[in-house]
């Protein structure tokens, strides 16, 4: 097992790109522009401009590219960018996968721009020459100052066309010359708090808000119909369970989530309800197989909001690390989260998007004691994590564990076993 590697948090603007060779690829791709930066300083043509005041800000671009949960984790820094300027129009770009969420943020405008490194060509991404398009439109009338969530070259890229004078994001995969000011990555904290030091980037003694409810008087109307309709509200404890890991490297076995839901029904007799996509109706009909009750089959059923609202009226929810399992630490709805590879600290917001008064110990993580784990080597996992067994860090996860933790949360929420 030569090839594998534990995860070593950078901060500051080291590179963080897991091959060796896409690492060399943007140094070189960042070489020129570097160079030309670097003589611009040097003979004073150059100067990075001074952050503006709070109250002569008019206009801000959000960019926040990437997917569901990335969305859901920049909630609180957009709340409090917009407490700090109630006066700005602030718009945030993402992209159409990610747009349901984003109507949740405290913006004035949703943009779409789907970037072709984060979406499919089935959701309709566009390509970079199309996005730069896009954004030159805005020179127009440019932004006072644009932010990247994310830490990308290419959104960097993007600000910059845009025109705003003040540019604020991360240099991690370079693109330092396209910013005024460079936020540094702490890969020791979630995500949730690094977007709120972006935030603070911009707005130094910008207070901390309270994570606002992402739903809508709509959504909660909509849930109360379905539960209603089907009569789940006499079936409770509900256990929702998201099988699916989005890729192959974050995909615990569909036995194993069989195991714990028909563990969950002869203990506390919970109905079990499978959420997902279209594509992944495939798992959660192998999940529902064969169970001891009746379970329901949600996945490819309903949208993002629509799930979002669901979710929020589960008595517990189930998940790998997926979107789906920020959406029930953003709802208050206790829930257990099998992490593998990736890094809990980072991608867990279970600490950080509470609501409904639940406390973070609602939210658990289940995790691997080995060595290796978390490597983060989501995109490019090691050759011998690849195969159909999937990674040992994740087959090392028993259900025993997740079954326990799920039981105890169902239990400290006043549920009792069956006798």
């Amino acid at each position: 097992m030569p090839k594998r590697q534990r995860w070593t948090p950078i901060e500051g603007t080291q590179n963080r790109v897991y091959d060796p060779r896409e690492r060399w690829l943007l140094r070189l791709a960042d070489l020129p522009g570097r160079l030309a930066w670097g003589a611009a300083r040097g003979i004073g043509l150059r100067r990075p401009p001074a952050m503006p005041d709070a109250k002569s800000i008019r206009d801000v671009l959000v960019f926040r590219l990437d997917r569901i949960g990335d969305v859901l984790m920049s909630l609180p820094a957009l709340g409090q960018l917009r407490a700090a300027l109630p006066h700005a129009r602030i718009r945030l770009v993402v992209g159409r996968w990610s747009e349901p969420i984003a109507q949740s943020a405290p913006v004035n405008q949703v943009l779409v721009w789907n970037a072709p490194w984060v979406g499919r060509a089935c959701e309709g991404s566009e390509t970079f020459a199309q996005l730069a398009r896009k954004a030159r439109a805005l020179r127009g009338r440019p932004p006072d100052v644009a932010i990247d969530l994310q830490g990308d070259l290419r959104a960097a890229a993007l600000m910059w066309l845009t025109g705003a004078r003040i540019r604020v994001g991360y240099a991690n995969t370079g693109g330092a010359y396209l910013l005024t000011h460079v936020v540094p990555l702490d890969e020791t904290v979630s995500w949730v708090q690094q977007t709120r030091r972006a935030v603070t980037t911009v707005i130094r003694n910008a207070p901390p808000v309270a994570f606002a409810d992402p739903l809508t008087k709509f959504d909660r109307e909509f849930a109360s119909f379905v539960f209603d309709s089907m009569g789940l509200e006499s079936r409770r404890p509900l256990v929702g369970i998201h099988p699916s890991g989005g890729r192959p490297v974050k995909q615990w076995g569909i036995d194993r989530w069989r195991a714990v839901a028909a563990r969950l029904q002869e203990q506390f007799g919970a109905t079990i309800l499978v959420t997902g996509t279209e594509a992944d109706r495939p798992l959660a009909a192998e999940l529902t197989r064969d169970l001891p009750q009746e379970a329901y089959d949600f996945a490819g059923r309903y949208k993002v909001r629509e799930t979002l609202a669901l979710i929020a009226r589960f008595d517990l929810f189930l998940s790998p690390d997926t979107g789906p399992m920020h959406m029930a630490c953003a709802t208050g709805t206790p829930s257990v989260s099998v992490f593998g590879p990736s890094d809990p600290a980072r991608y867990f917001s279970g600490r950080d998007l509470t609501t409904g008064g639940r406390a973070s110990s609602w939210h658990v993580v289940v995790r691997p004691e080995l060595w290796c784990s978390p490597c983060n080597l989501i995109r490019r996992p090691p050759r011998e994590c690849t195969g159909p067994a999937g990674p040992e860090c994740l087959r090392s996860i028993s259900v025993d564990r997740v079954a326990a933790e799920a039981a105890r949360l169902l239990k400290e929420g006043g549920f009792a076993p069956v006798q």
